[in-house]
């Protein structure tokens, strides 16, 4: 027993119990709390509507306005709105193709397209697909009942839904492990660095007493700037080897060097700021950023106050524009300023907070010590 009362002095030992206890509570509060009522939020989902039959088509049009589980924007081009379905802003297109109406009412069948990109978090897929159904559906029998009317003939005798689903899949997966890579090299990277900072903050702290402040500060600097350059250079390297990405691998490489350098810089200021308690804080970043990365659940579905969280930090941000990148191709630079306001803003703090601290003493060399301990 005495031993194990020793072992519950040492610092680590209560900051080990410490992590025991919080991580999994604060997986349970952010994730119970984000997640409440997630499904219920589709209509915070957007789809994009083209209609290519003109006038004869506004009456589905209007149709697919009113019913649709989501809000539904009208464009003009099928193009333009696949080309924002690949940035994000639409989890769906569907367009009513040219001579939709006069197809309904001479062969009594019709198809209406819908697009969807596999680019979406798991969640918005399943959502989109299933929501094409309703949708053709619930146009079908608007038209059968019009048919009926028209000929006086009984419903059955039409097809039951006249409207038959279209559905085109884009940015199709070849690979179940192309799925994994933008979580790998967006949210990965963030535990990479969280576990370096943890190393590299003991370094510092060994070298307190034998080199000023200034000069640990810029050599860790120098040190995180060269694992941001070198790493991405690697890692995206072999990433590649098992996959194709729609995206050069200069536009992945250089985006990824933007991932290292801020999960290094975010990570380092829970450092500068919290002192030992900083892998807590970066560890209780890790389920709010898993929540709102958005490839499991769209940002949207989840409670407001979870919403746009993920904006400002590195992880979320990461993902996002991987997932660009690797599916489709988009441009990511929204993504890409994001991370360049969370490296100035986190490496301005822990800059701040180094020149705040005092410089210590440095300890007597060993000769220097030796004369002074025989003048006493």
């Amino acid at each position: 027993m005495q031993s194990f009362k020793n072992y519950l002095k040492f610092t680590q030992t209560k900051v080990g119990l410490v992590f025991a206890c919080v991580v999994p509570l604060l997986f349970v509060l952010i994730w119970m709390t984000g997640y409440q009522g997630a499904t219920e939020r589709i209509d915070q989902l957007n789809a994009a509507l083209v209609n290519e039959d003109g006038e004869q088509g506004l009456t589905v049009q209007e149709h697919i306005e009113q019913n649709a589980p989501f809000h539904v924007d009208v464009l003009n081009s099928s193009e333009e709105a696949q080309s924002l379905m690949n940035e994000g802003r639409y989890v769906m297109v569907i367009v009513i193709p040219e001579g939709f109406n006069e197809t309904i009412h001479s062969s009594h069948s019709a198809d209406l397209t819908f697009y969807v990109n596999q680019g979406n978090a798991d969640i918005a897929k399943t959502i989109a697909e299933q929501a094409a159904v309703q949708i053709s559906t619930e146009v079908g029998q608007g038209i059968s009942a019009e048919l009926n009317s028209a000929v006086d003939k009984t419903l059955e005798e039409f097809l039951s839904s006249p409207v038959q689903v279209k559905l085109v899949q884009t940015n199709q997966i070849g690979d179940f492990a192309t799925s994994m890579l933008p979580m790998i090299l967006g949210f990965i990277t963030y535990i990479a660095m969280m576990t370096a900072n943890i190393q590299f903050n003991i370094s510092s702290m060994m070298m307190k007493r034998s080199h000023p402040k200034w000069q640990i500060f810029w050599s860790r600097q120098f040190l995180l700037l060269c694992i941001s350059v070198i790493v991405p250079l690697i890692v995206d390297g072999v990433a590649l080897l098992f996959t194709d990405a729609s995206s050069p691998y200069g536009q992945l490489y250089i985006y990824h060097v933007l991932v290292f350098l801020a999960c290094a810089c975010f990570t380092q200021m829970a450092f500068a700021l919290f002192g030992n308690a900083g892998p807590l804080f970066n560890v209780a970043m890790v389920p709010l950023q898993l929540m709102t990365a958005g490839n499991i659940i769209p940002a949207d579905m989840l409670t407001p106050f979870y919403r746009h969280i993920g904006s400002f930090l590195p992880a979320p941000n990461g993902i996002q524009g991987f997932m660009r990148l690797i599916y489709s191709g988009s441009p990511v630079s929204v993504f890409a300023i994001h991370l360049l306001l969370i490296c100035i803003a986190t490496w301005g703090i822990t800059l701040l907070r180094v020149a705040l601290q005092k410089e210590l003493a440095p300890k007597p060399t060993g000769a220097t010590g030796q004369v002074q301990a025989g003048a006493h």
